[in-house]
């Protein structure tokens, strides 16, 4: 994840609550939306599958890539739903 922490610390909109939005995020797209934030998520006993491992990292890569152009967390999540 420190690809994505330099990616969220370096963006111009970068605020203090980036990094959890776009955690949560994250979940919300890996986990088809079963799980709204990372604390559900770690607060259940499941497990990411092999393929939602891929998943998370394939969006990732893309929002890594998306803040480095300069979109705004709401393009971001806009484009990517």
């Amino acid at each position: 994840m420190n690809k994505l922490d330099t990616a969220i610390s370096n963006s111009k909109q970068s605020k203090p609550y980036y990094h959890k939005i776009i955690l949560d995020l994250l979940v919300q797209l890996t986990t088809s939306g079963k799980y709204r934030s990372l604390r559900a998520f770690k607060q259940s006993d499941d497990k990411l599958t092999a393929e939602q491992k891929e998943t998370l990292k394939r969006y990732t890569d893309c929002i890594i890539l998306l803040l480095e152009i300069g979109m705004t967390f709401h393009e971001i999540k806009q484009f990517l739903n």
